[in-house]
Order: structure tokens, then sequence, then C-alpha cells
């Protein structure tokens, strides 16, 4: 699945939030260059630059906005970036969540957040770790309904080569494996659409 991003690698935390807005709707706009606005209104998601999140809650409130604005649902954050109004980390992190942003006005802006866990290293990812994590995790409830957890990770980059030459027949190999199976290999963007059929909304989420 495609992900959206900001053009030039732009950092959250230290980049101006009226710059930050530009880069984004650059990304989109050299996207929909390449591959039409009908394929760019498919990109629902979003993937920050290092996975990097404002600690500022004026900067933290913009960074969601703009993302809410441009037409994205979901962003992927990292399971240690975040934590519950309480001050306590995520408990149940294969589930989707809410992140929440109020500025210093009262007003608020949210996004559902995908959480890639930890350990999700380039080697990792191409052995396809996460199929087999998900294998060992049943149904969950979430606002009164069994839900299936969601393993997500995702890779930066390529080191060592494994990406190119491990990852390829080990997805196949996976994909074959789970085929028909009770685990199931989709996209975010896919799995959030399965919960919108049982009823679930963003509201629903933790």
């Amino acid at each position: 699945e495609w992900l959206g991003c900001p053009w030039g690698h732009a950092v959250a935390p230290s980049t101006p939030i009226q710059d930050y807005r530009l880069h984004v709707l650059a990304f989109q706009q050299h996207f929909a260059a390449l591959f039409g606005w009908e394929a760019l209104e498919r990109v629902k998601g979003f993937s920050p630059s290092e996975m990097a999140l404002p600690n500022h809650p004026e900067v933290a409130y913009a960074f969601v906005k703009t993302l809410r604005d441009c037409g994205f649902t979901w962003v992927i954050i990292q399971e240690h970036t975040v934590e519950q109004p309480d001050g306590r980390g995520l408990e149940r992190r294969h589930l989707p969540h809410r992140l929440v942003c109020r500025n210093a006005a009262g007003e608020e802006a949210s996004i559902i957040a995908i959480i890639k866990t930890q350990g999700s290293d380039t080697k990792l990812v191409a052995q396809m770790q996460p199929y087999y994590e998900a294998q060992s995790l049943g149904r969950w409830e979430l606002a009164g309904r069994q839900v299936p957890p969601l393993v997500t990770q995702i890779a930066d980059g390529e080191n060592g080569g494994v990406m190119m030459n491990e990852f390829p027949p080990k997805y196949l190999e996976a994909v074959r494996e789970c085929s028909g199976s009770r685990t199931p290999i989709v996209n975010v963007s896919e799995y959030l659409d399965h919960l919108a059929t049982l009823g679930l909304r963003e509201q629903d989420f933790p």
C-alpha cells in the first residue's frame, strides 16, 4: 500500500508548521503527476519522516490537522512515541488507536494511529516476521466486538541487500502459506475497511 510522506524528508518536530504543510502538498502533487488524482485519493495512510512526532502541543495539533486537511485518514507511528492520556504506555498496540492533539485555544485534531510494533528492523521485515507474530495472536474485544489484531511493521531502507534479495521469495512463500488461512495478509486500509463493516468507527478506538 502506498503511504503519503513529506516531500524532501522533512521532519515534523523541527520543520516550521507552514513549511511542513507545503512538503505534504508537494508530495501529493508529485504523486498525482505520476499516477493521477484518482490514484492519489486512494492514498489514505501517512508515514512521517524518521517516524518522528512533534511533542510541542501547537506543532502536534498542526501536524495532525495538516494530515486531515490533505485527506489522510491514518498515520503510522512508533509505539514508544505516544502515551495514553493518563501517561501509561500503549497496552494493545495491535489495534488502531486515535492520536488526539489539542492546541492552546482548545481546538482538537485527531487521526487514526496505526502502531508500528517494536523489533521491526529491515532483516525481520525481510523474513516476514510480522506474519509469524500475527499467527500467535487471537481476536481481541473492541467496543463490544471481537476483532482480529493487526501486526504492522515497516522497514526504512535497504541494509545489506536483505530487502532486495531476501524479501521477495520470503514474501511469496508467506502469501502462498496464508492464502485461505485464519491469518491473511492485508494492508492497513483493507483492515480498517473490515472494521468498518463490523460497525466500528474512529471514535471506538482507544
